[in-house]
């Protein structure tokens, strides 16, 4: 599949796309509303699980060099089933997490300029509309959308900090847990989903041009997305923005209204539309080329492997698309809160994140950095399994759907492999 390649700014835009995204909208107040100031440990907790996470899987990214990205790592560990397992659940995930998404973006733009419920889901149904034009034109469209798409979130996540700082309080940080020590870890599952985003990467790493540029743009990314997530949340807390609707909705508003007054609600409302266009771009690269990946190797239908002359996978983005769409209309006839809506598709990522992190285990076991690495991230991802319990049903029902499929395509699979290996053959005489 021809594309262009992504350079090492391109490659630290488009990963700090893919973490720093809509989580910095809504979470500091959610997670802060769970646990009250400890909350703050679960966002320490998932920035230093980022370091070896991250380390592991780009190793392997790198080693495989493979868009199938986190399925084609679990298929190298444990083997064919497991690794369309965790593909379905990435495609799952993107299918049914953007709509969320873009609800996020519209809702930070309509609570200031008063929109209807109505006129919320209108504007997030065309807002998706963005991210499919941007990546049916290209990866190097979609990367040069992204470095803006990054640098404008950067300079108003930095204002809102800087604004923000006199505004804290000491005794804003007492008690600190007011919930309990559980309390934290329920937070942490939230949390999770801020930092969703890693695994994507690895479907990313064959379009660089450098494969050296891929380690040095991922540890920038990790840097920048770690203080970002670390002084919002202090912030958030110190200046009390949450524990009301609004607070907790959108506190990026409430901050900067402290600050600059009330017209940075419609500022703001408009750079969270940016930050939510710059994830769904990204993530959609991303999920893309993997459902093209499992096409092409009989795990998804063949349908979806069908490239452009641009070397996009055209069919696997309008896919999601539609999933979208859908997934917007359950949540507004079934009048179904974003909060709620998150749950399906964050349970997926932890899911993905254990199986990932087992297999980087396996995969990295004579390397002694990686190992530990991988050991690490692989209890930490596994300590946050029973607090997503209440959302099991999505994992699930995507491994019955994907299981069916497999029992039911076997004989197509077979014929890929047959023709893989006569292709071998062939290169091997050559």
């Amino acid at each position: 599949m021809k594309s262009a390649k992504l350079s090492y700014l391109q490659g630290v835009a488009m990963f700090v796309g893919l973490v720093l995204g809509t989580g910095v909208l809504i979470l500091p107040g959610h997670a802060a509303n769970i646990a009250g100031p400890a909350s703050l440990v679960s966002w320490l907790a998932l920035c230093l699980l980022s370091v070896p996470l991250v380390y592991a899987l780009v190793r392997l990214a790198i080693r495989y060099n493979d868009f199938g990205g986190v399925a084609t790592i679990v298929r190298q560990a444990f083997g064919r089933t497991p690794g369309a397992l965790i593909g379905w659940f990435y495609f799952v995930w993107v299918a049914i997490g953007w709509a969320p998404v873009s609800l996020t973006g519209a809702g930070y733009l309509g609570a200031p300029l008063g929109w209807s419920r109505d006129a919320v889901y209108l504007f997030a149904l065309g807002f998706t509309v963005i991210p499919v034009v941007l990546n049916l034109g290209g990866l190097k469209v979609s990367g040069n959308a992204s470095l803006v798409f990054s640098a404008v979130v950067l300079v108003m996540l930095v204002a809102t900090i800087v604004f923000a700082v006199p505004h804290v309080e000491g005794a804003a940080f007492e008690p600190f847990a007011p919930h309990g020590v559980p309390a934290i870890g329920s937070a942490a599952v939230l949390v999770f989903w801020a930092f969703l985003g890693w695994e994507s990467l690895t479907s990313l790493v064959p379009e660089f041009r450098r494969p050296r540029d891929v380690m040095r743009a991922t540890w920038t990314a990790l840097v920048i997305v770690a203080v970002v997530y670390l002084a919002l949340a202090f912030v958030t807390i110190g200046t009390r923005t949450y524990g009301t609707t609004k607070g907790n909705d959108a506190p990026l508003t409430v901050l900067m209204n402290k600050s600059l007054g009330v017209s940075a609600g419609v500022i703001t409302g408009v750079v969270a539309c940016i930050v939510v266009a710059g994830v769904v771009n990204v993530y959609l690269a991303s999920a893309a080329r993997l459902g093209y990946a499992l096409a092409s190797e009989g795990t998804m239908p063949a349908w979806l492997g069908a490239v452009s002359r641009r070397g996009v996978p055209y069919r696997s983005t309008i896919f999601f698309f539609v999933t979208t769409v859908g997934t917007l209309a359950v949540g507004y006839f079934g009048e179904i809160d974003v909060n709620k809506m998150i749950l399906g598709p964050v349970t997926l990522g932890i899911f993905i994140y254990v199986f990932v992190t087992l297999a980087c285990v396996k995969l990295l076991w004579t390397d002694p950095v990686g190992r530990w690495a991988s050991i690490i991230a692989a209890v930490c991802c596994l300590i946050v399994v029973p607090f997503s319990a209440q959302a099991l049903l999505a994992p699930i029902l995507v491994s019955a759907a994907c299981l069916l499929y497999l029992r039911l395509t076997r004989s197509r699979r077979a014929a890929l492999d047959a023709e893989a290996e006569r292709e071998v053959a062939v290169t091997t005489s050559a």
